[in-house]
């Protein structure tokens, strides 16, 4: 279900990206150290698939291995809150084999198209 595409990130997923590995990993329990070392890695992402649903679900690839944080498979941040059309949303920011992978945001009550929420949006539903 995944169309490829391969561009930069925009601004908005650029900012969703900071957020969630710095303040959604610390909401998530997630270690912050281990979280905030992801971080040079938003240097060097490209998206490199869109969800055909029409969700802003990306598929992330690092062009900078060396980069990679360890052998890390997990999920580093899972967040609830808003989309700017007013849909519930959840979103995860996943990480495989230490490099960040696939930005998901899913919509809990179905609507569907949706946009990026800001961090504010998400915050409000902690």
């Amino acid at each position: 279900m995944f169309v490829p595409e391969r561009r930069q990130l925009t601004e908005a997923e650029l900012a969703l990206l900071r957020w969630l590995l710095t303040r959604g990993a610390e909401i998530t329990g997630t270690d912050a150290n281990l979280a905030t070392s992801f971080l040079p890695q938003l240097d060097a992402l490209l998206v490199v698939g869109q969800c055909g649903c029409g969700c802003p679900t990306v598929d992330l690839a690092l062009i900078a291995p060396e980069l990679a944080v360890s052998d890390i498979s997990t999920a580093l941040a899972d967040v609830e809150g808003r989309s700017p059309e007013g849909s519930e949303i959840g979103v995860i920011l996943r990480v495989a084999e230490g490099k960040l992978r696939e930005l998901e945001l899913y919509a809990r009550d179905c609507r569907v198209p949706f946009s990026i929420p800001r961090a504010e949006e998400l915050q409000l539903f902690w």
